[in-house]
């Protein structure tokens, strides 16, 4: 679909449905973590194209948010897809979010407003986008309300390809979103943390890297306020692309960080 295969090596499309769910769960912050599998129904829902989902959360209500990507449905390229279900699969509405080129959702939370700080519940996905923003490739944010009307959109990134595979709600009831720039950093491609207020509005920015190439998957926020990202590097470590944990304080600012692989460099 995006001409990235530079800065994502190893990344293959699937050309048949596929169903692909990483769970944001809720462990004191909701956040994206391991993939999984939901026993006892599996559930498709596509057209005539390519359509994939990237992220599942369990709502409030007993169903399942999914969050992905269409080729079919959308105002063109691809879209961020959100599709709510009942505890059954069965698809209750879906609603799609993007431009004439092509976003694409890669985590989805959703807020409930007793549990939060922030006053309205509903959705929030955190992706790609190429339709909108600065650059090329963009961070994409978008809120949503508990029907999955968009309350707003807000975009980070440069002139680079800019990619975001995570966000969590911060305790302040802000956002903290976890991934890949190409736009700023070291080179080629480095861990990006964007901490947001509660209306998606930058509020600080730190990138996380060496002189090769380490792209960002995950992120939580820590019991003393900080933050850890996960992902790979090949920067650092044994071999020739490895995991990667770094740990933040509150400010994003580095206090350490582990490589773990195996391996000769390649």
């Amino acid at each position: 679909m995006l001409g990235e295969s530079a800065l994502r090596p190893n990344r293959k499309y699937l050309v048949a449905v596929a169903f692909l769910a990483v769970v944001c769960g809720v462990t004191g912050t909701i956040t994206c973590a391991d993939a999984t599998y939901i026993p006892g129904w599996f559930g498709t829902w596509d057209g005539t194209k390519h359509d994939e989902a990237h992220s599942v959360v369990q709502t409030s209500d007993g169903g399942y948010a999914l969050a992905g990507y269409t080729c079919f449905y959308g105002a063109g390229g691809s879209d961020f897809w959100l599709v709510k279900t009942d505890p059954a699969g069965n698809m209750q509405w879906s609603q799609t979010y993007g431009g004439a080129k092509d976003e694409e959702a890669y985590c989805v939370i959703e807020i409930v407003s007793k549990k939060q700080k922030t006053p309205d519940a509903g959705y929030v996905l955190a992706g790609g986008t190429g339709s909108f923003g600065a650059g090329g490739y963009d961070f994409y944010l978008v809120k949503t309300d508990p029907a999955g009307n968009m309350q707003w959109s807000q975009t980070y990134g440069g002139a680079g390809y800019d990619e975001a595979h995570s966000v969590v709600q911060t305790s302040d009831g802000g956002y903290a979103l976890a991934g890949s720039t190409g736009s700023f950093g070291v080179s080629g491609s480095d861990f990006w943390l964007v901490k947001t207020d509660s209306a998606g509005k930058m509020q600080w920015n730190k990138t996380y890297g060496g002189e090769k190439y380490d792209e960002g998957h995950s992120g939580v926020q820590t019991s003393d306020g900080g933050y850890a990202l996960a992902g790979g590097t090949s920067s650092f470590g044994a071999g020739g692309y490895d995991f990667w944990l770094v740990k933040t304080d509150s400010a994003g600012n580095m206090q350490w960080n582990k490589p773990y692989g195996g391996g000769p460099k390649g």
